[in-house]
């Protein structure tokens, strides 16, 4: 590894590692957005198995730029 190119994986990490607290706190909210469409799509019909696959498919942003689609 280059000299450069070290610094800039030191910096990649620093930087990573002072979002990691961020990134923790957000994954309370990711699973109650994501249980909450669960729920959803079995309220408006689709059976427990076919509301899993498409929250394991699609996550709670499908449909929205940024999701997987």
């Amino acid at each position: 590894m280059k000299p450069h190119e070290r610094i800039e994986a030191e910096i990649m990490n620093d930087q990573l590692q002072k979002n990691v607290p961020a990134i923790l706190g957000a994954y309370p909210t990711i699973a109650q957005l994501t249980k909450v469409y669960y729920d959803e799509l079995v309220k408006q019909g689709f059976t427990k198995k076919q509301a899993l696959h498409i929250v394991a498919e699609q996550g709670f942003t499908a449909g929205y730029k940024g999701g997987n689609e």
